[in-house]
């Protein structure tokens, strides 16, 4: 005992200072379990909520052309458009139907109807004629051209477009994720909004004829009070 506390004493201890024993806590180890298991818990979960964010990202951002061109020239862009047609007034040159760039069947066919007509060139069958009911009567034949192009490209048309939707309507839930059926969702949108167009030129071109027939009867009009007026 007193070698001991001479070793205590030689080594600055106080004389009750022994070795320190580890202890377990065990309360506070399963709170510590408890914790640690709760903190993977939580840091498992925000993985998957990550993973879920970074997959809605990506289903709503990002390019989904490959989906959206399907849904192309539904409309426009295969066979007549309204907006190839040149204006009434341009279709014929030098008494020869002429319809720029449009052509195919539909020039065809309009030229065949109103050559089958065998129309006189104009009606006082003077050339050059400053009569005004040769201007107008010219204008009525460039607008039956024009109506009857129209007529035949817009019966053509309705069919492609028919055959066309038909097509689109059977892609439609085939999109991989969200943006890609927004995408199509939004070229049927504008494919819709290019047949509503054409259907605005089609009612254009009868408003055309509308007034091609009222400026007939007003130059009938004017030419007969001119007559009227010679005759006093």
């Amino acid at each position: 005992m007193r070698k001991l506390l001479a070793t205590c004493a030689f080594l600055g201890l106080a004389p009750g200072a022994y070795a320190q024993v580890p202890t377990i806590d065990k309360a506070n180890l399963k709170v510590a379990e408890e914790t640690s298991k709760t903190t993977d818990e939580i840091l498992d979960t925000n993985k998957n909520v990550l993973k879920t964010v970074e997959e809605t990202l990506k289903a709503v951002t990002g390019d989904r052309g490959s989906d959206a061109n399907q849904m192309q020239n539904l409309a426009v862009g295969n066979g007549f458009s309204v907006s190839s047609m040149p204006s009434f007034d341009s279709l014929m040159s030098g008494g020869v139907p002429n319809f720029g760039s449009m052509g195919g069947d539909v020039g065809k066919i309009a030229t065949t109807f109103i050559n089958g007509l065998q129309l006189v060139k104009n009606l006082s069958g003077k050339a050059d004629s400053a009569f005004s009911g040769d201007k107008s009567y010219e204008d009525m034949v460039n607008t039956v051209l024009g109506v009857a192009a129209l007529v035949t490209g817009s019966q053509q048309a309705v069919q492609t477009r028919k055959t066309s939707f038909e097509q689109a309507g059977q892609n439609i839930g085939q999109a991989k994720d969200i943006k890609g059926s927004i995408d199509q969702n939004t070229q049927l949108q504008v494919q819709s909004g290019l047949t509503i167009n054409e259907l605005i030129g089609v009612m254009n071109g009868a408003v055309s004829s509308m007034q091609t027939e009222n400026q007939r009867r007003l130059t009938d009009i004017s030419n007969t009070q001119k007559a009227l007026d010679y005759d006093d």
